[in-house]
């Protein structure tokens, strides 16, 4: 089916993928949050960081309405297999725009002298789902007119919106560590190595 799956992205070109980012100043961290002006984000595993916390860049990454759009089609179509690998490979794909996004960020980052440290989402342990309106908010223009849709959910699906800390002698950020924060990491096929 993965093949299958890949050849339907292909022929059809159903990914357009994209992503937004700012980096905000930091105005205060306190233990439990971080005030950016703009915004106060209660946020605990990035504010409480040891090190000198700088500036948070927001952002936010989506695929398009492409995918979800052919896996609606595939489902009404009765071929269940191939939805759910065409949604197993989106999920791969837009870990890949994030980590182009985050190498932007990283990028910008060393320009401006900061270091980056870990990245947490809306939804990780910790971090109120409620929070993903503030994320886009901040990340700028949302590309590919991601919105937020009942329980805090981003449509298209194949989306998603992250901060990270930026500063000096934070803990480097590392793929693997929020992998081992995810409640999913035990049963996830893309899980960093």
């Amino acid at each position: 089916m993965r093949e299958e799956a890949l050849a339907e992205i292909e022929r059809d070109v159903l990914a357009t993928p994209a992503f937004s980012y700012r980096i905000h100043p930091v105005l205060s961290a306190r233990r439990d949050a971080i005030e950016l002006g703009e915004a106060v984000l209660d946020v605990p595993l990035l504010a409480a960081q040891p090190g000198e916390l700088v500036a948070v860049a927001a952002v936010a990454c989506t695929l398009g309405p492409g995918f979800q759009e052919r896996i609606s089609e595939l489902f009404a179509a009765r071929r269940p297999l191939l939805a759910l690998a065409l949604d197993s490979v989106g999920n791969e794909l837009l870990f890949r725009v994030a980590d182009r996004a985050l190498a932007t960020v990283r990028r910008d980052a060393r320009r401006d002298g900061l270091g980056v440290g870990p990245e947490a989402s809306p939804g990780d342990p910790g971090v109120p789902l409620d929070l993903q309106a503030t994320v886009l908010t901040l990340a700028g223009a949302a590309p590919g007119g991601i919105a937020i849709v009942h329980g805090g959910m981003l449509s298209p699906v194949h989306s998603l919106a992250t901060l990270v800390a930026l500063g000096h002698n934070l803990p480097r950020h590392s793929a693997s560590a929020r992998c081992g924060r995810c409640p999913s990491a035990n049963r996830c096929a893309i899980r960093a190595n």
